[in-house]
């Protein structure tokens, strides 16, 4: 699971602490890897909610805007410590999914955190994501590798190979990999017009 260090993981030997966090993913680090302007709009969709708002917030600046799609209202909690900022919009997944939660064709960014293994339907997102796509959107996958070390059931992961044919058939058009740690893949995707 992409996860923040929690209280009791502070508690470990600083040597332990180390070795365990080259296995999961530093939202600073993966945005840094891209090529994000000051000013651009990121909308986030996976589980937990809101694990790139802070660093996205930071990389966006004011001019910038970050949307956090939740479950539901209670999955929010996570980022109340963000509530202040005028450039975090949270808004159901439901909603964007629907293809109603904000105006269309206004994302430069989307990041996909664990979205493929947690949901009964990993396809079901491709449905909607074209609505706020721009012709210059990039998408970012980041989910579980297959191999069961931590995280969800291995019959529940999306291996690489899979992810790249689903956003594929989703008008996608795979670009990169991006450097990420043991337990994570990240892929790079653009919509296929882009590269016309």
């Amino acid at each position: 699971m992409l996860n923040r260090p929690t209280n009791s993981l502070k508690k470990l030997p600083s040597r332990v602490r180390s070795r365990m966090s080259h296995h999961f993913i530093s939202p600073t680090a993966i945005l840094s890897e891209l090529d994000i302007k000051e000013g651009d709009t990121i909308l986030e969709l996976g589980n937990p909610t809101g694990f790139f708002a802070q660093a996205a917030l930071e990389t966006v600046g004011r001019p910038g805007r970050v949307i956090v799609a939740g479950p539901n209202q209670d999955s929010f909690d996570r980022i109340g410590h963000l509530s202040d900022s005028r450039q975090l919009e949270k808004v159901l997944l439901a909603d964007v999914l629907l293809g109603r939660a904000f105006e269309h064709h206004a994302v430069d960014w989307v990041i996909l955190t664990n979205l493929l293994s947690s949901s009964v339907h990993p396809d079901h997102f491709c449905m909607s994501l074209d609505n706020y796509l721009k012709p210059t959107s990039q998408v970012i996958l980041l989910d579980w590798e297959t191999q069961p070390v931590a995280g969800p059931e291995a019959s529940r992961r999306v291996s690489r190979e899979a992810a790249v044919r689903l956003l594929t058939s989703c008008g996608m058009e795979f670009t990169r990999a991006l450097k990420t740690p043991g337990y994570h893949y990240g892929l790079v995707f653009k919509p296929k017009s882009q590269l016309n």
